[in-house]
């Protein structure tokens, strides 16, 4: 007769289970509407200088395409051959311009997006390793050695091909549709207006993983990876004097992280950082392997089309030149400002 009172103990847990669950994906909706509104603001806010720089950018287009024309009549009596592959790279029917510039854009988009990211859980994973707290420590060091540990595209094919056939394995089994029951979850997300995704989630039968999220996951996962030591190394850079006399004169723990520590950490950390953005840079054409259009594809695709491999790679490698030398002039100048006010040897 002992055991009876644990199944109202096992229904009250399933019910704060299932409550948990329910905030959690409460918040993720609530969060995708956020940004959803955010970038509608931004939208909105942005339309007259995005109808202006449309403009700009009419007049430039229509500028250096009378500039190409000419160039190209120019090329076409002195050299007739080379016209073949102005051709092959021009844009409109017939050439790859268009092809490599959307791949080019999509490039930088998953750049940006995986730099933004990955700084974030670089700084957060820096703060864990240098965290008093023994479990932060064990964290952090677990994840920067796991991650720093493993290839590039290694990451890349767990996130995108093993989650997708563990979560698959996990909704054959018929685990969700079971933990939704015992948790009453349908019910409860009913009741905060959420019933469209209790049938999503619970009923479906599928898993699909875009292409983009995961080269997001995995290039931030390993950004955030390397740029841990980089942070953590700057962090450690600062003389603790200043901290010191930081918290003696009485500054806030929160005002000496913001007026003492960071500004010196990204003096410290740039040049790192730099580094491995050039490295990203380069590792979104692994992305490739997964379908996603991306630069590199796009090139292999023109390749495939046109038998030009000499060519296109050569065109490719232009383009990634350019994106790094652009990006060493950037982080140059983010190095002096961040280095402002430092007298130089």
């Amino acid at each position: 007769m002992a055991p009876a009172p644990a199944a109202p103990l096992l229904a009250g847990f399933g019910d704060v289970l299932g409550w948990l669950f329910a905030a959690v994906i409460a918040l993720v909706h609530g969060i995708t509407l956020v940004v959803g509104a955010l970038w509608w603001l931004l939208g909105l806010i942005f339309w007259p200088v995005g109808q202006l720089l449309g403009f700009v950018i009419d007049i430039l287009g229509a500028v250096f395409g009378w500039l190409g024309s000419v160039i190209y009549d120019v090329v076409a009596d002195i050299a007739p051959g080379a016209t073949f592959y102005i051709d092959l790279i021009s844009f409109g029917k017939g050439g790859w311009g268009d092809d490599l510039w959307t791949g080019l854009q999509l490039t930088l988009k998953l750049a940006v997006i995986s730099l933004s990211i990955g700084l974030t859980i670089g700084l957060l994973g820096a703060g864990a390793k240098l965290a008093p707290n023994k479990w932060l420590n064990i964290i952090g060091n677990g994840y920067t050695t796991l991650i720093r540990g493993l290839p590039e595209l290694l990451t890349l094919m767990l996130i995108y091909y093993g989650l997708l056939f563990g979560l698959q394995g996990l909704l054959s089994t018929g685990i969700l549709p079971l933990l939704c029951d015992g948790t009453g979850l349908p019910d409860k997300l009913a009741l905060i207006g959420l019933g469209e995704d209790a049938a999503r989630i619970c009923v479906s039968t599928t898993v699909q993983i875009d292409g983009f999220s995961a080269g997001v996951v995995a290039l931030s996962l390993v950004f955030g990876a390397f740029s841990t030591e980089v942070l953590r190394g700057a962090i450690l850079a600062v003389p603790k004097g200043q901290l010191e006399a930081a918290r003696a004169i009485g500054m806030s723990r929160r005002l000496t992280i913001r007026r003492i520590l960071l500004p010196q950490v990204w003096r410290y950390a740039m040049p790192g950082l730099g580094n491995l953005w050039l490295i990203m840079i380069k590792d979104t054409s692994l992305v490739s392997v997964i379908a996603l259009d991306e630069l590199m594809r796009k090139t292999s695709i023109a390749v495939g089309v046109t038998k030009q491999p000499f060519f296109f790679y050569s065109v490719a490698c232009l383009i990634y030149l350019a994106i790094t030398g652009v990006s060493m002039i950037a982080t140059t100048r983010i190095e002096r400002w961040a280095s402002r006010g430092v007298r130089r040897a």
